[in-house]
């Protein structure tokens, strides 16, 4: 299939018929930048939460090295 054809894609050449500008319909456009920003969105999401899981793999790392402490002890440090 034909996408250019499809959505009504036109192309502006150069004179050696190299590809240099698009025209789409607005509502084309509109719709790709909708669907850019909600790309964008789920990207902000997705690496916040790759951060966070390593966030608590280091945190889980730094109990693991910590001994435990008692209670005596944790009164004793207030």
């Amino acid at each position: 299939m034909n996408v250019a054809a499809s959505f009504n894609i036109k192309y502006v050449t150069d004179t050696r018929g190299k590809r240099k500008e698009v025209i789409v319909p607005y509502q084309t456009w509109a719709d790709i930048t909708e669907e850019l920003e909600a790309l964008r969105e789920k990207q902000k999401i997705l690496l916040g939460l790759r951060e966070a899981c390593k966030e608590v793999k280091e945190q889980e790392k730094q109990n693991e090295r910590r001994k435990e402490q008692t209670l005596d002890e944790f009164i004793d440090e207030l």
